[in-house]
């Protein structure tokens, strides 16, 4: 038999960078969605500083996790 996968849209956030980002969101949404399986990152963006600089970068991603039978 096959396996059948929800997707749920996620946005993560962190000041420390891309990658950290990403995984602020799968870590969290851990705590209460079970049988993650992948991610499909969409959208990059940043927020800017008064100074011109990158003070937060935010991920939107695809999680998909398997559907309990």
């Amino acid at each position: 038999m096959g396996t059948t996968f929800k997707m749920v849209e996620l946005v993560g956030e962190s000041e420390a960078g891309l990658e950290d980002a990403v995984k602020t969101a799968v870590k969290t949404s851990s705590r209460t969605v079970r049988g993650q399986s992948w991610i499909e990152v969409k959208e990059i963006r940043a927020n800017l500083s008064d100074d011109g600089g990158i003070d937060r970068w935010q991920v939107k991603l695809d999680l998909a996790f398997r559907v309990e039978e």
